[in-house]
């Protein structure tokens, strides 16, 4: 049974294409498009012209080569981690987005899951590579929810504190900022940039485990 939703050499409807590139966006490029609608080399100037008319008219747009209607996010994208929901989920925004076009980027509600490891968890500030789809049920301006596939770039928290010098060697460091009161802060030996006891610090969260204290560098 022939898979292909047109004869060989057919190009495919206006209405077609655009079908074709919405059941699966951000997957589709030209060679996905041309495979499945069984088009050879001489019909890919055709294939392209169509595509460019639509890019031109707005309703398609191209990220790394591949396509999807434009206003609507791909199912994988680029995003940065801008904040925290009222329930304490965190939020992020696409990298790539035509506020001209389109207005305000849409926001990301990221799924975390139970069993993930400290590393694999993002953090406010960084960026990642999400999987995306609709949320089922729109709240509060979110339109998409999200996994992180991958983090691609971490945020370097600062945190303000007083140095606490330890017998061993090393420090902690207890937080002044209300928000980080009762978290203290592992510092080892070599990573206090010479601070005296008392001294007022900044440093640079650095690690973040569930067993024991979170470690920075001054």
């Amino acid at each position: 049974m022939n898979s292909t939703p047109h004869k060989p050499n057919a190009l495919p409807s206006r209405e077609d294409l655009l079908a074709f590139i919405g059941k699966d966006a951000g997957k589709v490029g030209t060679r996905e498009i041309a495979r499945a609608f069984g088009l050879k080399n001489a019909d890919r100037a055709a294939l392209n012209k169509m595509l460019r008319t639509l890019a031109d008219e707005g309703v398609i747009e191209k990220q790394r080569k591949k396509l999807h209607h434009a206003g609507v996010l791909p199912t994988m994208v680029l995003a940065d981690i801008t904040g925290r929901d009222p329930d304490g989920e965190l939020i992020a925004v696409p990298v790539e987005w035509d506020e001209e076009a389109h207005g305000e980027p849409p926001k990301i509600r990221i799924q975390v899951p139970r069993r993930s490891r400290p590393g694999e968890v993002p953090g406010v500030g960084d960026k990642a590579l999400l999987r995306t789809e609709k949320a089922s049920d729109p709240e509060d301006g979110v339109l998409y929810q999200g996994r992180a596939i991958k983090i691609l770039d971490r945020a370097k928290q600062r945190v303000l504190g007083i140095f606490r010098m330890l017998p061993s060697g090393g420090g902690r460091l207890v937080p002044i900022d209300k928000k980080n009161l009762g978290r203290e802060l592992s510092i080892p030996a070599g990573a206090t940039g010479d601070a005296q006891e008392g001294d007022l610090i900044a440093v640079e969260v650095s690690r973040s485990g569930r067993l024991g204290l979170p470690t920075a560098r001054v």
